[in-house]
């Protein structure tokens, strides 16, 4: 079960606020849910940065935590904030070697080291290579864009 695991337990208590909300709940309607259980995940003013339906295993919900919590300090115009998103994706990228949300963690993570370096295109595209790297065929190194891939082939 996800929500008792330690280290689900950590990461909830360092960078969120739980809430549990019954279904009955006014505020439950403007949320969109249409199954349950439905975690989401929302900045201090109500904004939804991520969404995990049904139940995950713990080291998937921790990178469904991580990406909302770096979608939420991207969209802070502060570099620390950008630098924290590197933080964040980055060890939930060294938590373990593969998991199913690797390839948008590396896709973010690029953004989050784009973003933190000033417009830094090098340290973007050497994450958006790895991710293209290694997964080809995601959906994420799909949307790399395609100056890099041509750049790529080149090299």
């Amino acid at each position: 079960m996800t929500y008792p695991d330690p280290a689900v337990i950590a990461s909830v208590q360092e960078s969120f606020v739980p809430l549990r909300l019954q279904l009955g709940d006014p505020h439950v309607r403007g949320l969109n849910i249409v199954w349950l259980p439905t975690v989401v995940i929302l900045d201090h003013r109500g904004r939804e940065h991520g969404r995990c339906v049904n139940a995950a295993p713990p080291d998937d919900f921790l990178d469904v935590l991580a990406l909302a919590e770096a979608h939420a300090r991207l969209k802070d115009a502060r570099t620390e904030s950008h630098a924290r998103a590197e933080h964040v994706l980055e060890a939930a990228l060294a938590r373990r070697p593969h998991g199913p949300l690797h390839p948008e963690l590396l896709y973010w993570l690029a953004i989050a080291a784009y973003f933190r370096g000033h417009h830094d295109g090098e340290a973007r595209d050497r994450a958006w290579s790895e991710l293209r790297r290694r997964y080809p065929d995601s959906a994420w190194a799909h949307r790399v864009p395609e100056y890099l891939i041509e750049r790529q082939h080149r090299a």
